[in-house]
């Protein structure tokens, strides 16, 4: 019987040789290993946030040996899978990016090492379960003190490069596919997505004291991305067709709470569609996350503003 001092480095090895040896099986169709995988992902990852990296920066990144990764991106571009460009900071360097083909190779062996991974961690509760995001969380702490990062050792492990699960790209991807929903929904309907939610702030915010104030709500809501003089036409505009009062008091009129109701029906079972078979604590983890998000971002605006 093995004893638990040493269990954890055999299981981590077991484990890790079992799913290299699965990745390469289920990528080999696509002409990829392992490691061509792990390095066009990365790659992908990083061409993604509009960086093309060096052969360094990218062997950082996806925590490689640099002569591995060497050899890795000359096979790769031999295959045509990647392109190597003079670097603009290092005349020594080259810059890399995927070529078309990379890109749809890489996002084809993407989707299959995800489907392999909602396997491996099926037994766990799947990729999104509870268990997995403890067990993420625990190689993370390890990673974090691999051996050699304790004082006085001579080697340190460098700083992680790998961003954060959560991009800036991916947050606005999801806003603009939700964005693209709701105007496909209300298409034909006589009112923009933004003329919609500036109804339903009048709905469950008002009434309002004066139009000024309405118009200086609407412009602070980042997600409509509106001026002070756009949120002003907006409120405007929703009096000039009689959806909401024309005097100082700003409330929906009747035509525009008919309207409102009506919208909301349309909206509400393709909402019920998208939300299905997500997990409740997962959606509140994620509505915080984004909460936090919009709060820094609202933050480091006004200080680049300053």
């Amino acid at each position: 019987m093995t004893t638990p001092d040493i269990a954890t480095g055999r299981l981590l090895w077991q484990v890790t040789t079992r799913w290299r040896a699965a990745v390469d099986r289920a990528v080999g169709p696509l002409g990829l290993t392992h490691a061509q995988y792990s390095l066009l992902g990365s790659l992908y990852g990083l061409n993604r946030q509009g960086r093309q990296p060096s052969q360094r920066e990218l062997a950082d990144y996806a925590g490689l040996d640099p002569v591995f990764v060497s050899k890795l991106v000359k096979a790769l571009s031999a295959g045509g899978l990647i392109t190597r460009s003079g670097h603009t900071g290092d005349t020594r360097a080259f810059q890399l990016s995927l070529t078309e083909r990379g890109a749809a190779v890489v996002q084809q062996a993407l989707d299959v090492v995800h489907a392999l991974q909602a396997e491996l961690t099926a037994p766990i509760g799947g990729p999104h379960g509870a268990r997995n995001r403890e067990l993420v969380a625990t190689l993370t702490t390890l990673l974090g003190a691999a051996p050699g990062t304790a004082e006085g050792s001579t080697t340190m492990v460098q700083p992680s490069t790998t961003p954060p699960p959560l991009t800036g790209q991916a947050v606005a991807e999801a806003q603009g596919a939700l964005a693209a929903l709701m105007a496909a929904v209300l298409d034909g309907s006589g009112v923009s997505p933004t003329e919609y939610v500036a109804m339903r702030a009048v709905a469950l915010r008002g009434p309002w004291d004066v139009p000024e104030a309405l118009a200086a709500f609407l412009a602070d809501q980042p997600q409509l991305n509106l001026s002070a003089t756009a949120a002003e036409r907006l409120v405007d505009g929703l009096r000039e067709q009689g959806l909401i009062s024309a005097g100082e008091t700003v409330s929906l009129t009747a035509a525009g709470a008919d309207t409102q109701a009506r919208l909301t029906a349309m909206l509400a079972p393709v909402t019920a569609d998208l939300y299905t078979g997500l997990d409740d604590d997962d959606l509140a983890t994620a509505q915080r996350v984004l909460a936090m998000l919009t709060r820094r971002a609202q933050e480091l605006r006004r200080r680049t503003g300053d």
